[in-house]
């Protein structure tokens, strides 16, 4: 087992008039290679979770093992094993501070002893994946970068690092549809060649639908789903009672479900959805 979360409790500010409880008793198990995403409305945890998966925080209570080893414990093990988890902060300010975009990116593949030629070569790869040209980024002041291009600089600062374990927290926002779907499926393919493991907090069930194969749902701290995307996503009463719009392509499929027609509901892009419909209307050719 790669990832073992076992009894995570996180509370904020305790023993203050502050204190709040973020995660409660959460156990989790996640094996090398996995795509997961993890869903809930604000407030739900799913950021104090996945920093504790990168071991940036430390727990209240339980504990969460990589490889069997405490992810949060002191030792050189643990720590070669924190360099092995990419976390990507959904706001990139969170963790840009060289001067140049080259810089940035460089910065993890030095500081893994690599020489300067693989250091570019890691660098100009990285840039690449996440849709930006190297050429004319490489040298610009990362702050001189609209919201969008710094989150895919921060992004790609990751991806230079070759992590075991690659998280992204909301890693389309600010990106126009277009950018969006590029950027997925970049990552996606990288996923697949690699065998990394990925795991991508959103709130957008499309992406969700698009890059996953796992879904992992919170409330109030707690695991209230845990289960196959398709599964969990078409799940209109859970989405509903944790706070979370159901895809319009599945509450249309509920609603005509409802009015008798023999259609699945766990269709979550519009072509799928599209393409069902088609089908149960006997239409011909394809839907894209």
């Amino acid at each position: 087992m790669l990832i073992q979360v076992e009894n995570l409790t996180h509370i904020y500010n305790q023993g203050t008039p502050f204190e709040r409880v973020a995660l409660r008793e959460v156990n989790l198990e996640i094996e090398a290679g996995e795509r997961i995403g993890i869903l809930g409305p604000t407030g739900s945890g799913k950021s104090t979770l996945v920093q504790h998966l990168a071991g940036l925080l430390k727990p209240t209570a339980g504990r969460v093992l990589l490889e069997g080893t405490p992810i949060h414990s002191k030792g050189a093990t643990a720590r070669k094993l924190r360099l092995q988890v990419g976390l990507a902060f959904q706001y990139p300010e969170d963790q840009i501070f060289e001067q140049t975009v080259f810089r940035e990116v460089a910065f993890g593949p030095r500081n893994l002893g690599l020489d300067e030629a693989e250091v570019a070569a890691r660098v100009n790869w990285a840039l690449e994946m996440v849709g930006l040209d190297p050429v004319a980024v490489a040298q610009r002041m990362p702050f001189t970068l609209s919201g969008g291009e710094m989150r895919r600089v921060a992004l790609a600062s990751i991806l230079a690092m070759r992590p075991r374990v690659l998280i992204l927290d909301e890693p389309t926002a600010g990106q126009d549809p277009q950018g969006r779907r590029a950027l997925l499926d970049k990552v996606g393919a990288w996923q697949r060649e690699t065998n990394m493991t990925l795991i991508v907090v959103s709130h957008a069930l499309e992406d969700l639908a698009r890059l996953v194969e796992r879904v992992i749902a919170l409330r109030e701290g707690r695991v209230v789903a845990d289960g196959p995307t398709r599964q969990v996503l078409s799940d209109v009463k859970l989405l509903r009672a944790i706070g979370l719009d159901v895809p319009q392509p599945v509450a249309l499929l509920q609603a005509l479900r409802q009015a008798g027609k023999e259609v699945r509901v766990d269709r979550f892009l519009p072509a799928e959805a599209a393409s069902e419909i088609a089908r149960v209307w006997g239409l011909r050719g394809s839907v894209t």
